[in-house]
């Protein structure tokens, strides 16, 4: 079975450079799936505060069933993936 790729691409504009990759470390902790099915890649978005993942997948699903699965998991990680941020950042700001 090969691993789906989530693509994590986290908004980080405005933010100071030294500071991006622990935030990406606190996030990547957070958000990442746990199990061997995945594997998750964070790209940092400098031009933007918008935050987003994606699964690239091995394998063509063509199950209405495993679509509607994997959908429902991405929009998770997306709602996740964006609480965590905002806790991360407001975080950031309070100190």
């Amino acid at each position: 079975m090969k691993k789906k790729i989530l693509v994590f691409y986290v908004g980080v504009m405005g933010m100071d450079y030294e500071d991006v990759p622990e935030y990406i470390q606190k996030v990547s902790k957070k958000i990442t799936p746990i199990g061997d099915e995945f594997q998750s890649i964070f790209i940092p978005l400098t031009s933007t505060f918008d935050t987003r993942v994606e699964c690239i997948n091995p394998e063509y699903i063509a199950e209405q069933e495993l679509i509607e699965k994997n959908k429902k998991l991405l929009d998770e990680l997306n709602e996740s993936l964006k609480t965590q941020t905002e806790i991360l950042k407001k975080e950031k700001n309070e100190r």
